[in-house]
């Protein structure tokens, strides 16, 4: 990759909380706000590369805007070349460890950093490292909380509006019934060529998802998204193997290390897609 040669001048961030369309209620409470950490790093050639951090919690946007400013203090001066920032940081990190807010923090700066050569390139970022742009399908995660059958399959024919082929629908009901409930009264609603996806936000335990998810494979469900503790990671692997529906979770957690007991070719575990978890695994170089 031929990149343009910049230097860090400065971090910047401001944490905003953006009103949400529709609330989206999940297992683990209900959110009405997205709480967004906007990211500028400046450059001494003038360049700015953007980025911003999906914080799920306001209280965690001061907390990461804190840990930029060590990453400025710490490679304020340097050359944009990502890789080299990232183990530069991670060094720096090492005693506290880079997980948590502090991996947040990196990612927001990676992201920025790429984003900052990409616009002194005049290039998109998928042309700058090799590829080119092309179409991705995308499915619409707006809403779909835990909320009644006939609302959620109300609220679901809404999604399909802009061409969305997708949706994906909360669940982690008091029971499997109910869960079973809102499932039916949506993929009723829905045409066949509409993938419905499932996600339980890691609300169950792995006897539960096992229950929960064989009722679920006969009813047209695409994938089921972290049923039990994102960091079960051998039991996840056990639900990909025993259930007939694809299980849907990183192969990596927090702080980057391979999951245990996870194959990274199980074509039937999935890996997380999203911004936010994109933060969680280290920003646009998946370090």
């Amino acid at each position: 990759m031929n990149a343009p040669r910049l230097t860090v001048r400065g971090v910047r961030a401001r944490a905003v909380e953006v009103p949400m369309k529709l609330p989206l209620g999940t297992s683990a409470g209900t959110l009405r706000n997205a709480a967004l950490l906007l990211v500028d790093v400046d450059t001494e050639e003038g360049v700015t590369g953007r980025s911003y951090l999906f914080c799920y919690l306001p209280a965690a946007a001061p907390a990461i805007s804190t840990m930029l400013g060590e990453v400025e203090r710490t490679v304020k001066g340097d050359r944009i070349a990502p890789d080299e920032l990232w183990a530069k940081l991670a060094r720096r990190f090492k005693l506290i460890g880079v997980q948590g807010i502090v991996r947040m923090a990196m990612a927001g700066f990676d992201f920025g950093c790429w984003d900052a050569l990409a616009v002194a390139a005049g290039k998109p970022l998928v042309t700058l490292l090799g590829g080119a742009p092309r179409h991705v399908q995308a499915y619409n995660s707006n809403g779909l909380g835990l909320m009644a059958p006939e609302a959620a399959a109300d609220e679901a024919e809404k999604l399909l509006e802009g061409g969305f082929r997708a949706v994906k629908l909360r669940l982690g009901h008091p029971s499997p019934a109910a869960d079973l409930a809102a499932v039916r009264a949506v993929r009723k609603r829905l045409p066949d060529s509409v993938d419905l996806m499932v996600d339980y936000n890691q609300a169950l335990t792995f006897v539960q998802a096992l229950e929960r998810g064989r009722a679920l494979d006969s009813e047209g469900v695409a994938w089921i998204e972290e049923p039990i503790r994102h960091d079960d990671f051998r039991n996840c692997a056990e639900l990909a193997a025993t259930l007939a529906t694809p299980i849907q979770a990183a192969r990596a957690d927090a702080r980057g290390h391979p999951r245990e007991g996870v194959r990274p070719r199980d074509a039937r575990l999935g890996e997380d897609r999203g911004g936010e978890r994109l933060a969680a695994c280290g920003g646009a170089g998946g370090k």
